[in-house]
């Protein structure tokens, strides 16, 4: 164990904006969580006294922010230590600590853990506050039990009538995870009535639960009431209700949202998944061009290309039946550095066999892996195999032909040799952001692609060119499959 500072009484009085209060905390600050729980622990079993501030900030320094990952065992030692304070030192448990350990407790989703607490809180006589509230419906509502969700709110009145709107969007948040909208509706008309709901947070949840149940109109409706009552709207508000739009099947009313999104003198930039929803709507109804297009702008932008849009996009060629623009899409995402999951691998055998690899998917998607320099997936090749009757070596190896002749780069502006327009007369998601270059000739995979402003990039409306190597496979592909019908008719 790191020694404490030489000097230092084991505890201080708390210090204030934000400096150190205690040894520990030094500690904290200089060595690291692990060693001041490690001084803590040596403090307990010498019997010092340790101030309830400082172990509710490790305890709070232990989970972090939520932004980072932490590591359970350490999260797990943290919990037991203090509660081991509080047994050994119960005239310094207050409510602040109870709610970083039931909050601890609820991150962990140890339900068994928190009711545990929130039982040695009662028996300490410690009075319950609208955080602890807050966290309890938190806790249960993650879970996915309404009832005991209903049950805290209905027993803690009085804590409710101090809940600030942190509390009251830890309810409504729990309701729509649960189900219960109409619970959710009916907290924030309660808010509304006494001119507490102008919140953007709780706006956005209560269009999220709408979105849940398909009801693109109330969705719409909350969405425009935030204007009327100067509630601002930010990024995931607006991701918010074009994902509802997306889920109904309303892509024009998302493209009009996303125009309003980025109009001249908005404050409100899309980001990823601004651009992923829209992407996803366009596969969902088919329209491969456009989904293609937006992929071309998300690059043009900036931003990356996840493991989720190359899976959305490949689906989306699964449902457009196009195994060419499949393949290249493939291609630029294992040459972008991403590792196919088990996921892309699937909806890479559902293409093949759309597109006449009914028993032979498995064969030939494992031979496109090896292609690419990837680990054929065994287990699923064989449980493949095996449901279609053992593997058909003649046309794996015709398969492998077919990519060899692929041999070069996919990448660099593949998806943009589509016909790329969004119809006539319509707004392009690149257009609505900036406006389009000219198409260049793309020096590596011999297809048109296009550049443009900070986010735009417009596919030629009259061209729908295909990368010379996947047009060769796609043609030995249809070769093939002529083959094997003619064998069928004879």
């Amino acid at each position: 164990m790191a020694p404490l500072p030489p000097g230092s009484s084991p505890s201080a009085p708390p210090g204030r904006n934000g400096a150190p209060s205690s040894p520990l905390e030094e500690l904290m600050r200089r060595k690291g969580i692990d060693e001041a729980w490690d001084a803590l622990e040596e403090m307990q079993r010498e019997g010092h006294f340790v101030d309830r501030f400082t172990v509710s900030r490790m305890l709070m320094k232990t989970v972090g922010d939520g932004r980072t990952r932490w590591t359970p065992a350490k999260v797990y030692r943290g919990i037991a230590l203090v509660e081991q304070f509080i047994q050994q030192q119960p005239e310094e448990a207050d409510e602040v600590l109870f709610n970083a350990l039931l909050d601890t407790c609820c991150r962990m989703k140890d339900i068994g853990r928190l009711e545990t607490s929130m039982k040695r809180m009662r028996e300490l006589k410690i009075y319950p506050s609208h955080v602890t509230l807050g966290i309890l419906v938190k806790a249960y509502g993650q879970g996915g039990d309404v009832s005991r969700v209903l049950k805290v709110w209905n027993e803690m009145a009085e804590q409710r009538r101090h809940a600030n709107a942190v509390t009251y969007g830890c309810m409504i948040d729990a309701c729509v995870k649960c189900g219960h909208l109409q619970k959710a509706v009916e907290i924030f008309q309660d808010m509304k009535a006494h001119k507490r709901h102008r919140n953007t947070i709780l706006y956005t949840m209560l269009i999220k639960g709408h979105g849940l149940e398909k009801n693109l109109s109330a969705a719409l409706e909350l969405f425009r009431e935030m204007r009327v009552e100067g509630v601002p709207c930010n990024t995931i508000t607006y991701n918010s209700i074009i994902d509802v739009c997306i889920k109904c099947s309303e892509t024009d009313t998302a493209e009009e949202i996303f125009r309003e999104m980025t109009a001249p003198g908005s404050h409100v930039q899309p980001d990823l998944i601004t651009y992923s929803t829209l992407l996803k709507g366009y596969c969902h109804i088919g329209d491969l061009d456009k989904a293609l297009q937006v992929a071309e702008t998300i690059k043009a932008c900036g931003l990356k290309c996840d493991e989720l849009v190359y899976n959305t996009l490949v689906d989306g060629c699964v449902k457009a039946n196009d195994l060419s623009a499949g393949i290249g899409l493939f291609a630029e995402m294992t040459q972008s550095g991403m590792r196919p999951s088990s996921i892309t691998h699937s909806i890479l055998i559902r293409l093949y066999q759309r597109n006449g690899y009914k028993g032979d998917a498995f064969d030939a998607v494992a031979q496109l892996y090896q292609h690419h320099g990837l680990d054929r997936p065994n287990a699923v090749t064989e449980r493949g195999s095996k449901a279609s009757g053992g593997r058909r070596d003649k046309n794996r190896n015709q398969h492998g032909n077919s990519t060899k002749q692929g041999g070069g780069n996919a990448g660099g502006g593949y998806v943009a040799g589509r016909n790329a327009t969004w119809g006539a007369g319509s707004t392009t998601v690149a257009a609505s952001v900036a406006p389009a270059a000219p198409a260049v000739a793309g020096p590596t995979s011999g297809i048109v692609t296009t550049g443009g402003g900070a986010c735009g990039c417009v596919g030629d409306a009259s061209t729908r060119t295909v990368a010379p190597h996947h047009a060769a496979q796609v043609q030995h592909q249809q070769q093939q499959q002529q083959q094997q019908q003619q064998q069928q008719t004879f």
